[in-house]
């Protein structure tokens, strides 16, 4: 394959990926956007589900807010205790001794996902909204996510997530502007009747669309899938707001994205063979453009800075170096910013780079444990520990 291929074709999937395709999102919200249909068949029992490990100081507040909300239906809420041993279980049972409304399952160490199996397993509800104990409801949330499967044609809804910070650090504020761009453009794709992903934390789903999946899958990933591949519509509810706790630390933030991407890689591989271009163009392109080829990112800035340099010492243009300049300039602020971050002095312009080049390489740690086959099923309750 001729270098200049290799040096252009991943420059333009990037271009592609960060810039054309939100526009093409854009524009199809606009032109074609997605319109509820008003029926009867309004759920008149919701399930909520909370997946938790180790949750005791948290899970009596979190099943007080729930109940806190004025749903126009009834409410069941299903625990689902991941082996707990802090004393998660007995908290759920007082609060079920008082409140027919609340079950557990009381599990062995299984790992969110097979939690979550348990509850569509368990579950009462025609719809079950999927939480974590750290998350919070805002005002009329859980009616805002159920609203839209009045009409038959919606198979999932998801939330808007709010981070909330104890204190703002350099890792906070940049994570925060990652995920407005993540939230705008899956905004334009909901219209677009595009949307393919959903918010774990904020996320509806026909209990009709409960498929069993392997216990280190993620479930929360598949489902929005599962429900494109039945050509139900996702949407993302812009009143259906939840607070959470967001990541402080650079650590914590690596060991998050690391195993998102990878339970999202898998997922959106699997389901890719099966939603393809001829049968669902939109929501194929979206999960090409707004998730694999993203997650690709540092794979196709490595080939475009190889290629450059290749052809810059076949005696082309010097320009053919930007790529592999941009990378190096990238490594220098990031390695700044860590340095920076390690002795407790974080610096504003670097330390972006570095937040930048730790999403990257947890991108790429990420496509290494697909091709490895490392299993990534179970989860810890995240420490709230601070940049340092």
């Amino acid at each position: 394959m001729p270098l200049w291929i290799l040096f252009w074709a991943p420059l333009l999937l990037l271009a592609w990926v960060y810039v054309l395709y939100p526009l093409v999102a854009l524009a199809m919200s606009r032109l074609r956007p997605v319109r509820l249909v008003a029926g009867d068949r309004r759920p008149k029992l919701v399930t909520v589900g909370i997946a938790v490990h180790d949750g005791a100081p948290e899970i009596e507040d979190r099943l007080a807010d729930v109940f806190a909300q004025s749903p126009p239906f009834e409410l069941e809420v299903i625990v689902a205790s991941d082996g707990s041993t802090d004393g998660t279980v007995a908290a759920v049972e007082r609060y079920a001794a008082a409140d027919p409304r609340v079950r557990l399952i009381d599990l062995p160490r299984v790992g969110q996902s097979a939690a979550q199996s348990r509850i569509f397993a368990a579950a009462s509800g025609e719809v079950v909204v999927l939480t974590d104990v750290q998350t919070r409801y805002a005002e009329r949330c859980l009616e805002e996510l159920v609203a839209p499967f009045a009409d038959d044609r919606v198979g999932c809804t998801t939330g808007i997530l709010r981070w909330q910070y104890d204190r703002r650090t350099q890792t906070a504020y940049h994570e925060g502007l990652y995920w407005r761009f993540e939230q705008r453009v899956r905004a334009w794709e909901s219209r677009a009747g595009w949307l393919a992903a959903g918010t774990g934390a904020l996320l509806a789903s026909r209990r009709s669309l409960f498929r069993p999946v392997e216990a280190h899958a993620s479930l929360d990933q598949m489902l929005p899938l599962i429900a494109r591949e039945a050509n139900l519509l996702v949407l993302a509810r812009p009143l259906a707001v939840g607070i959470d706790r967001g990541t402080m630390s650079l650590v914590d933030q690596f060991r998050s994205r690391t195993r998102i991407a990878t339970q999202g890689i898998e997922a959106n591989l699997r389901m890719a063979m099966r939603i393809t271009p001829w049968r669902r163009p939109g929501t194929a392109l979206t999960i090409w453009s707004h998730k694999l080829l993203r997650w690709a990112t540092p794979w196709l800035a490595a080939i475009a800075a190889a290629a450059g340099g290749a052809l810059f010492a076949g005696g082309e243009p010097a320009w053919f170096l930007v790529p592999a300049a941009a990378a190096v300039v990238l490594g220098l602020a990031a390695t700044v910013g860590y340095i920076g971050w390690r002795v407790g002095k974080p610096l504003p312009i670097v330390g972006f780079a570095l937040t930048i080049a730790a999403i990257n390489l947890a991108f790429t740690v990420a496509w290494v444990n697909v091709l490895l086959r490392r299993r990534v099923g179970t989860w810890e309750v995240a420490a709230e520990t601070a940049d340092r």
